[in-house]
């Protein structure tokens, strides 16, 4: 995908990209992409072969260095960490008593830190957020 990068559709395929990373999830982005360009191709019965769903997913995620898409999938990266993290800061001993690893305390908000730096520093207007009034 990489190599074809000056083309009109490459530039419409980022575009599409940069406008969406903010509420779209890679994978659903990979789709809808992999989907367009296959009916592209087909309505102009060209004989150019079209990436695959995973292929323009791992360009997006490792080629793709625009500020926009990088931010949104270190973003959603440390969400799922955080996330993974608060499960695992609190378990219970046989007895039900609520037992706490105090690591695990200190990397978790190292987290929620890095979250709240990314929320800082970002364009938040970019960013979709469902309970947000139109």
């Amino acid at each position: 995908m990489c190599e074809n990068s000056a083309s009109e559709e490459a530039r419409a395929f980022h575009a599409f990209a940069v406008q969406n990373a903010h509420c779209v999830e890679v994978g659903e982005m990979a789709r809808h992409l992999h989907e367009h360009m296959a009916e592209a191709v087909t309505a102009e019965n060209e004989d150019t072969e079209v990436p695959t769903q995973e292929e323009i997913q791992t360009h997006l995620l490792k080629h793709m260095l625009h500020p926009t898409v990088r931010v949104a999938h270190i973003l959603r990266n440390l969400l799922d960490l955080s996330e993974t993290l608060r499960e695992v800061v609190v378990s219970r001993a046989e007895d039900n008593t609520p037992l706490i690893d105090v690591r695990t305390v200190t990397v978790y908000l190292k987290v929620v830190n890095e979250i709240m730096q990314v929320y800082k520093n970002t364009d938040t207007a970019r960013m979709l957020f469902a309970d947000q009034a139109q």
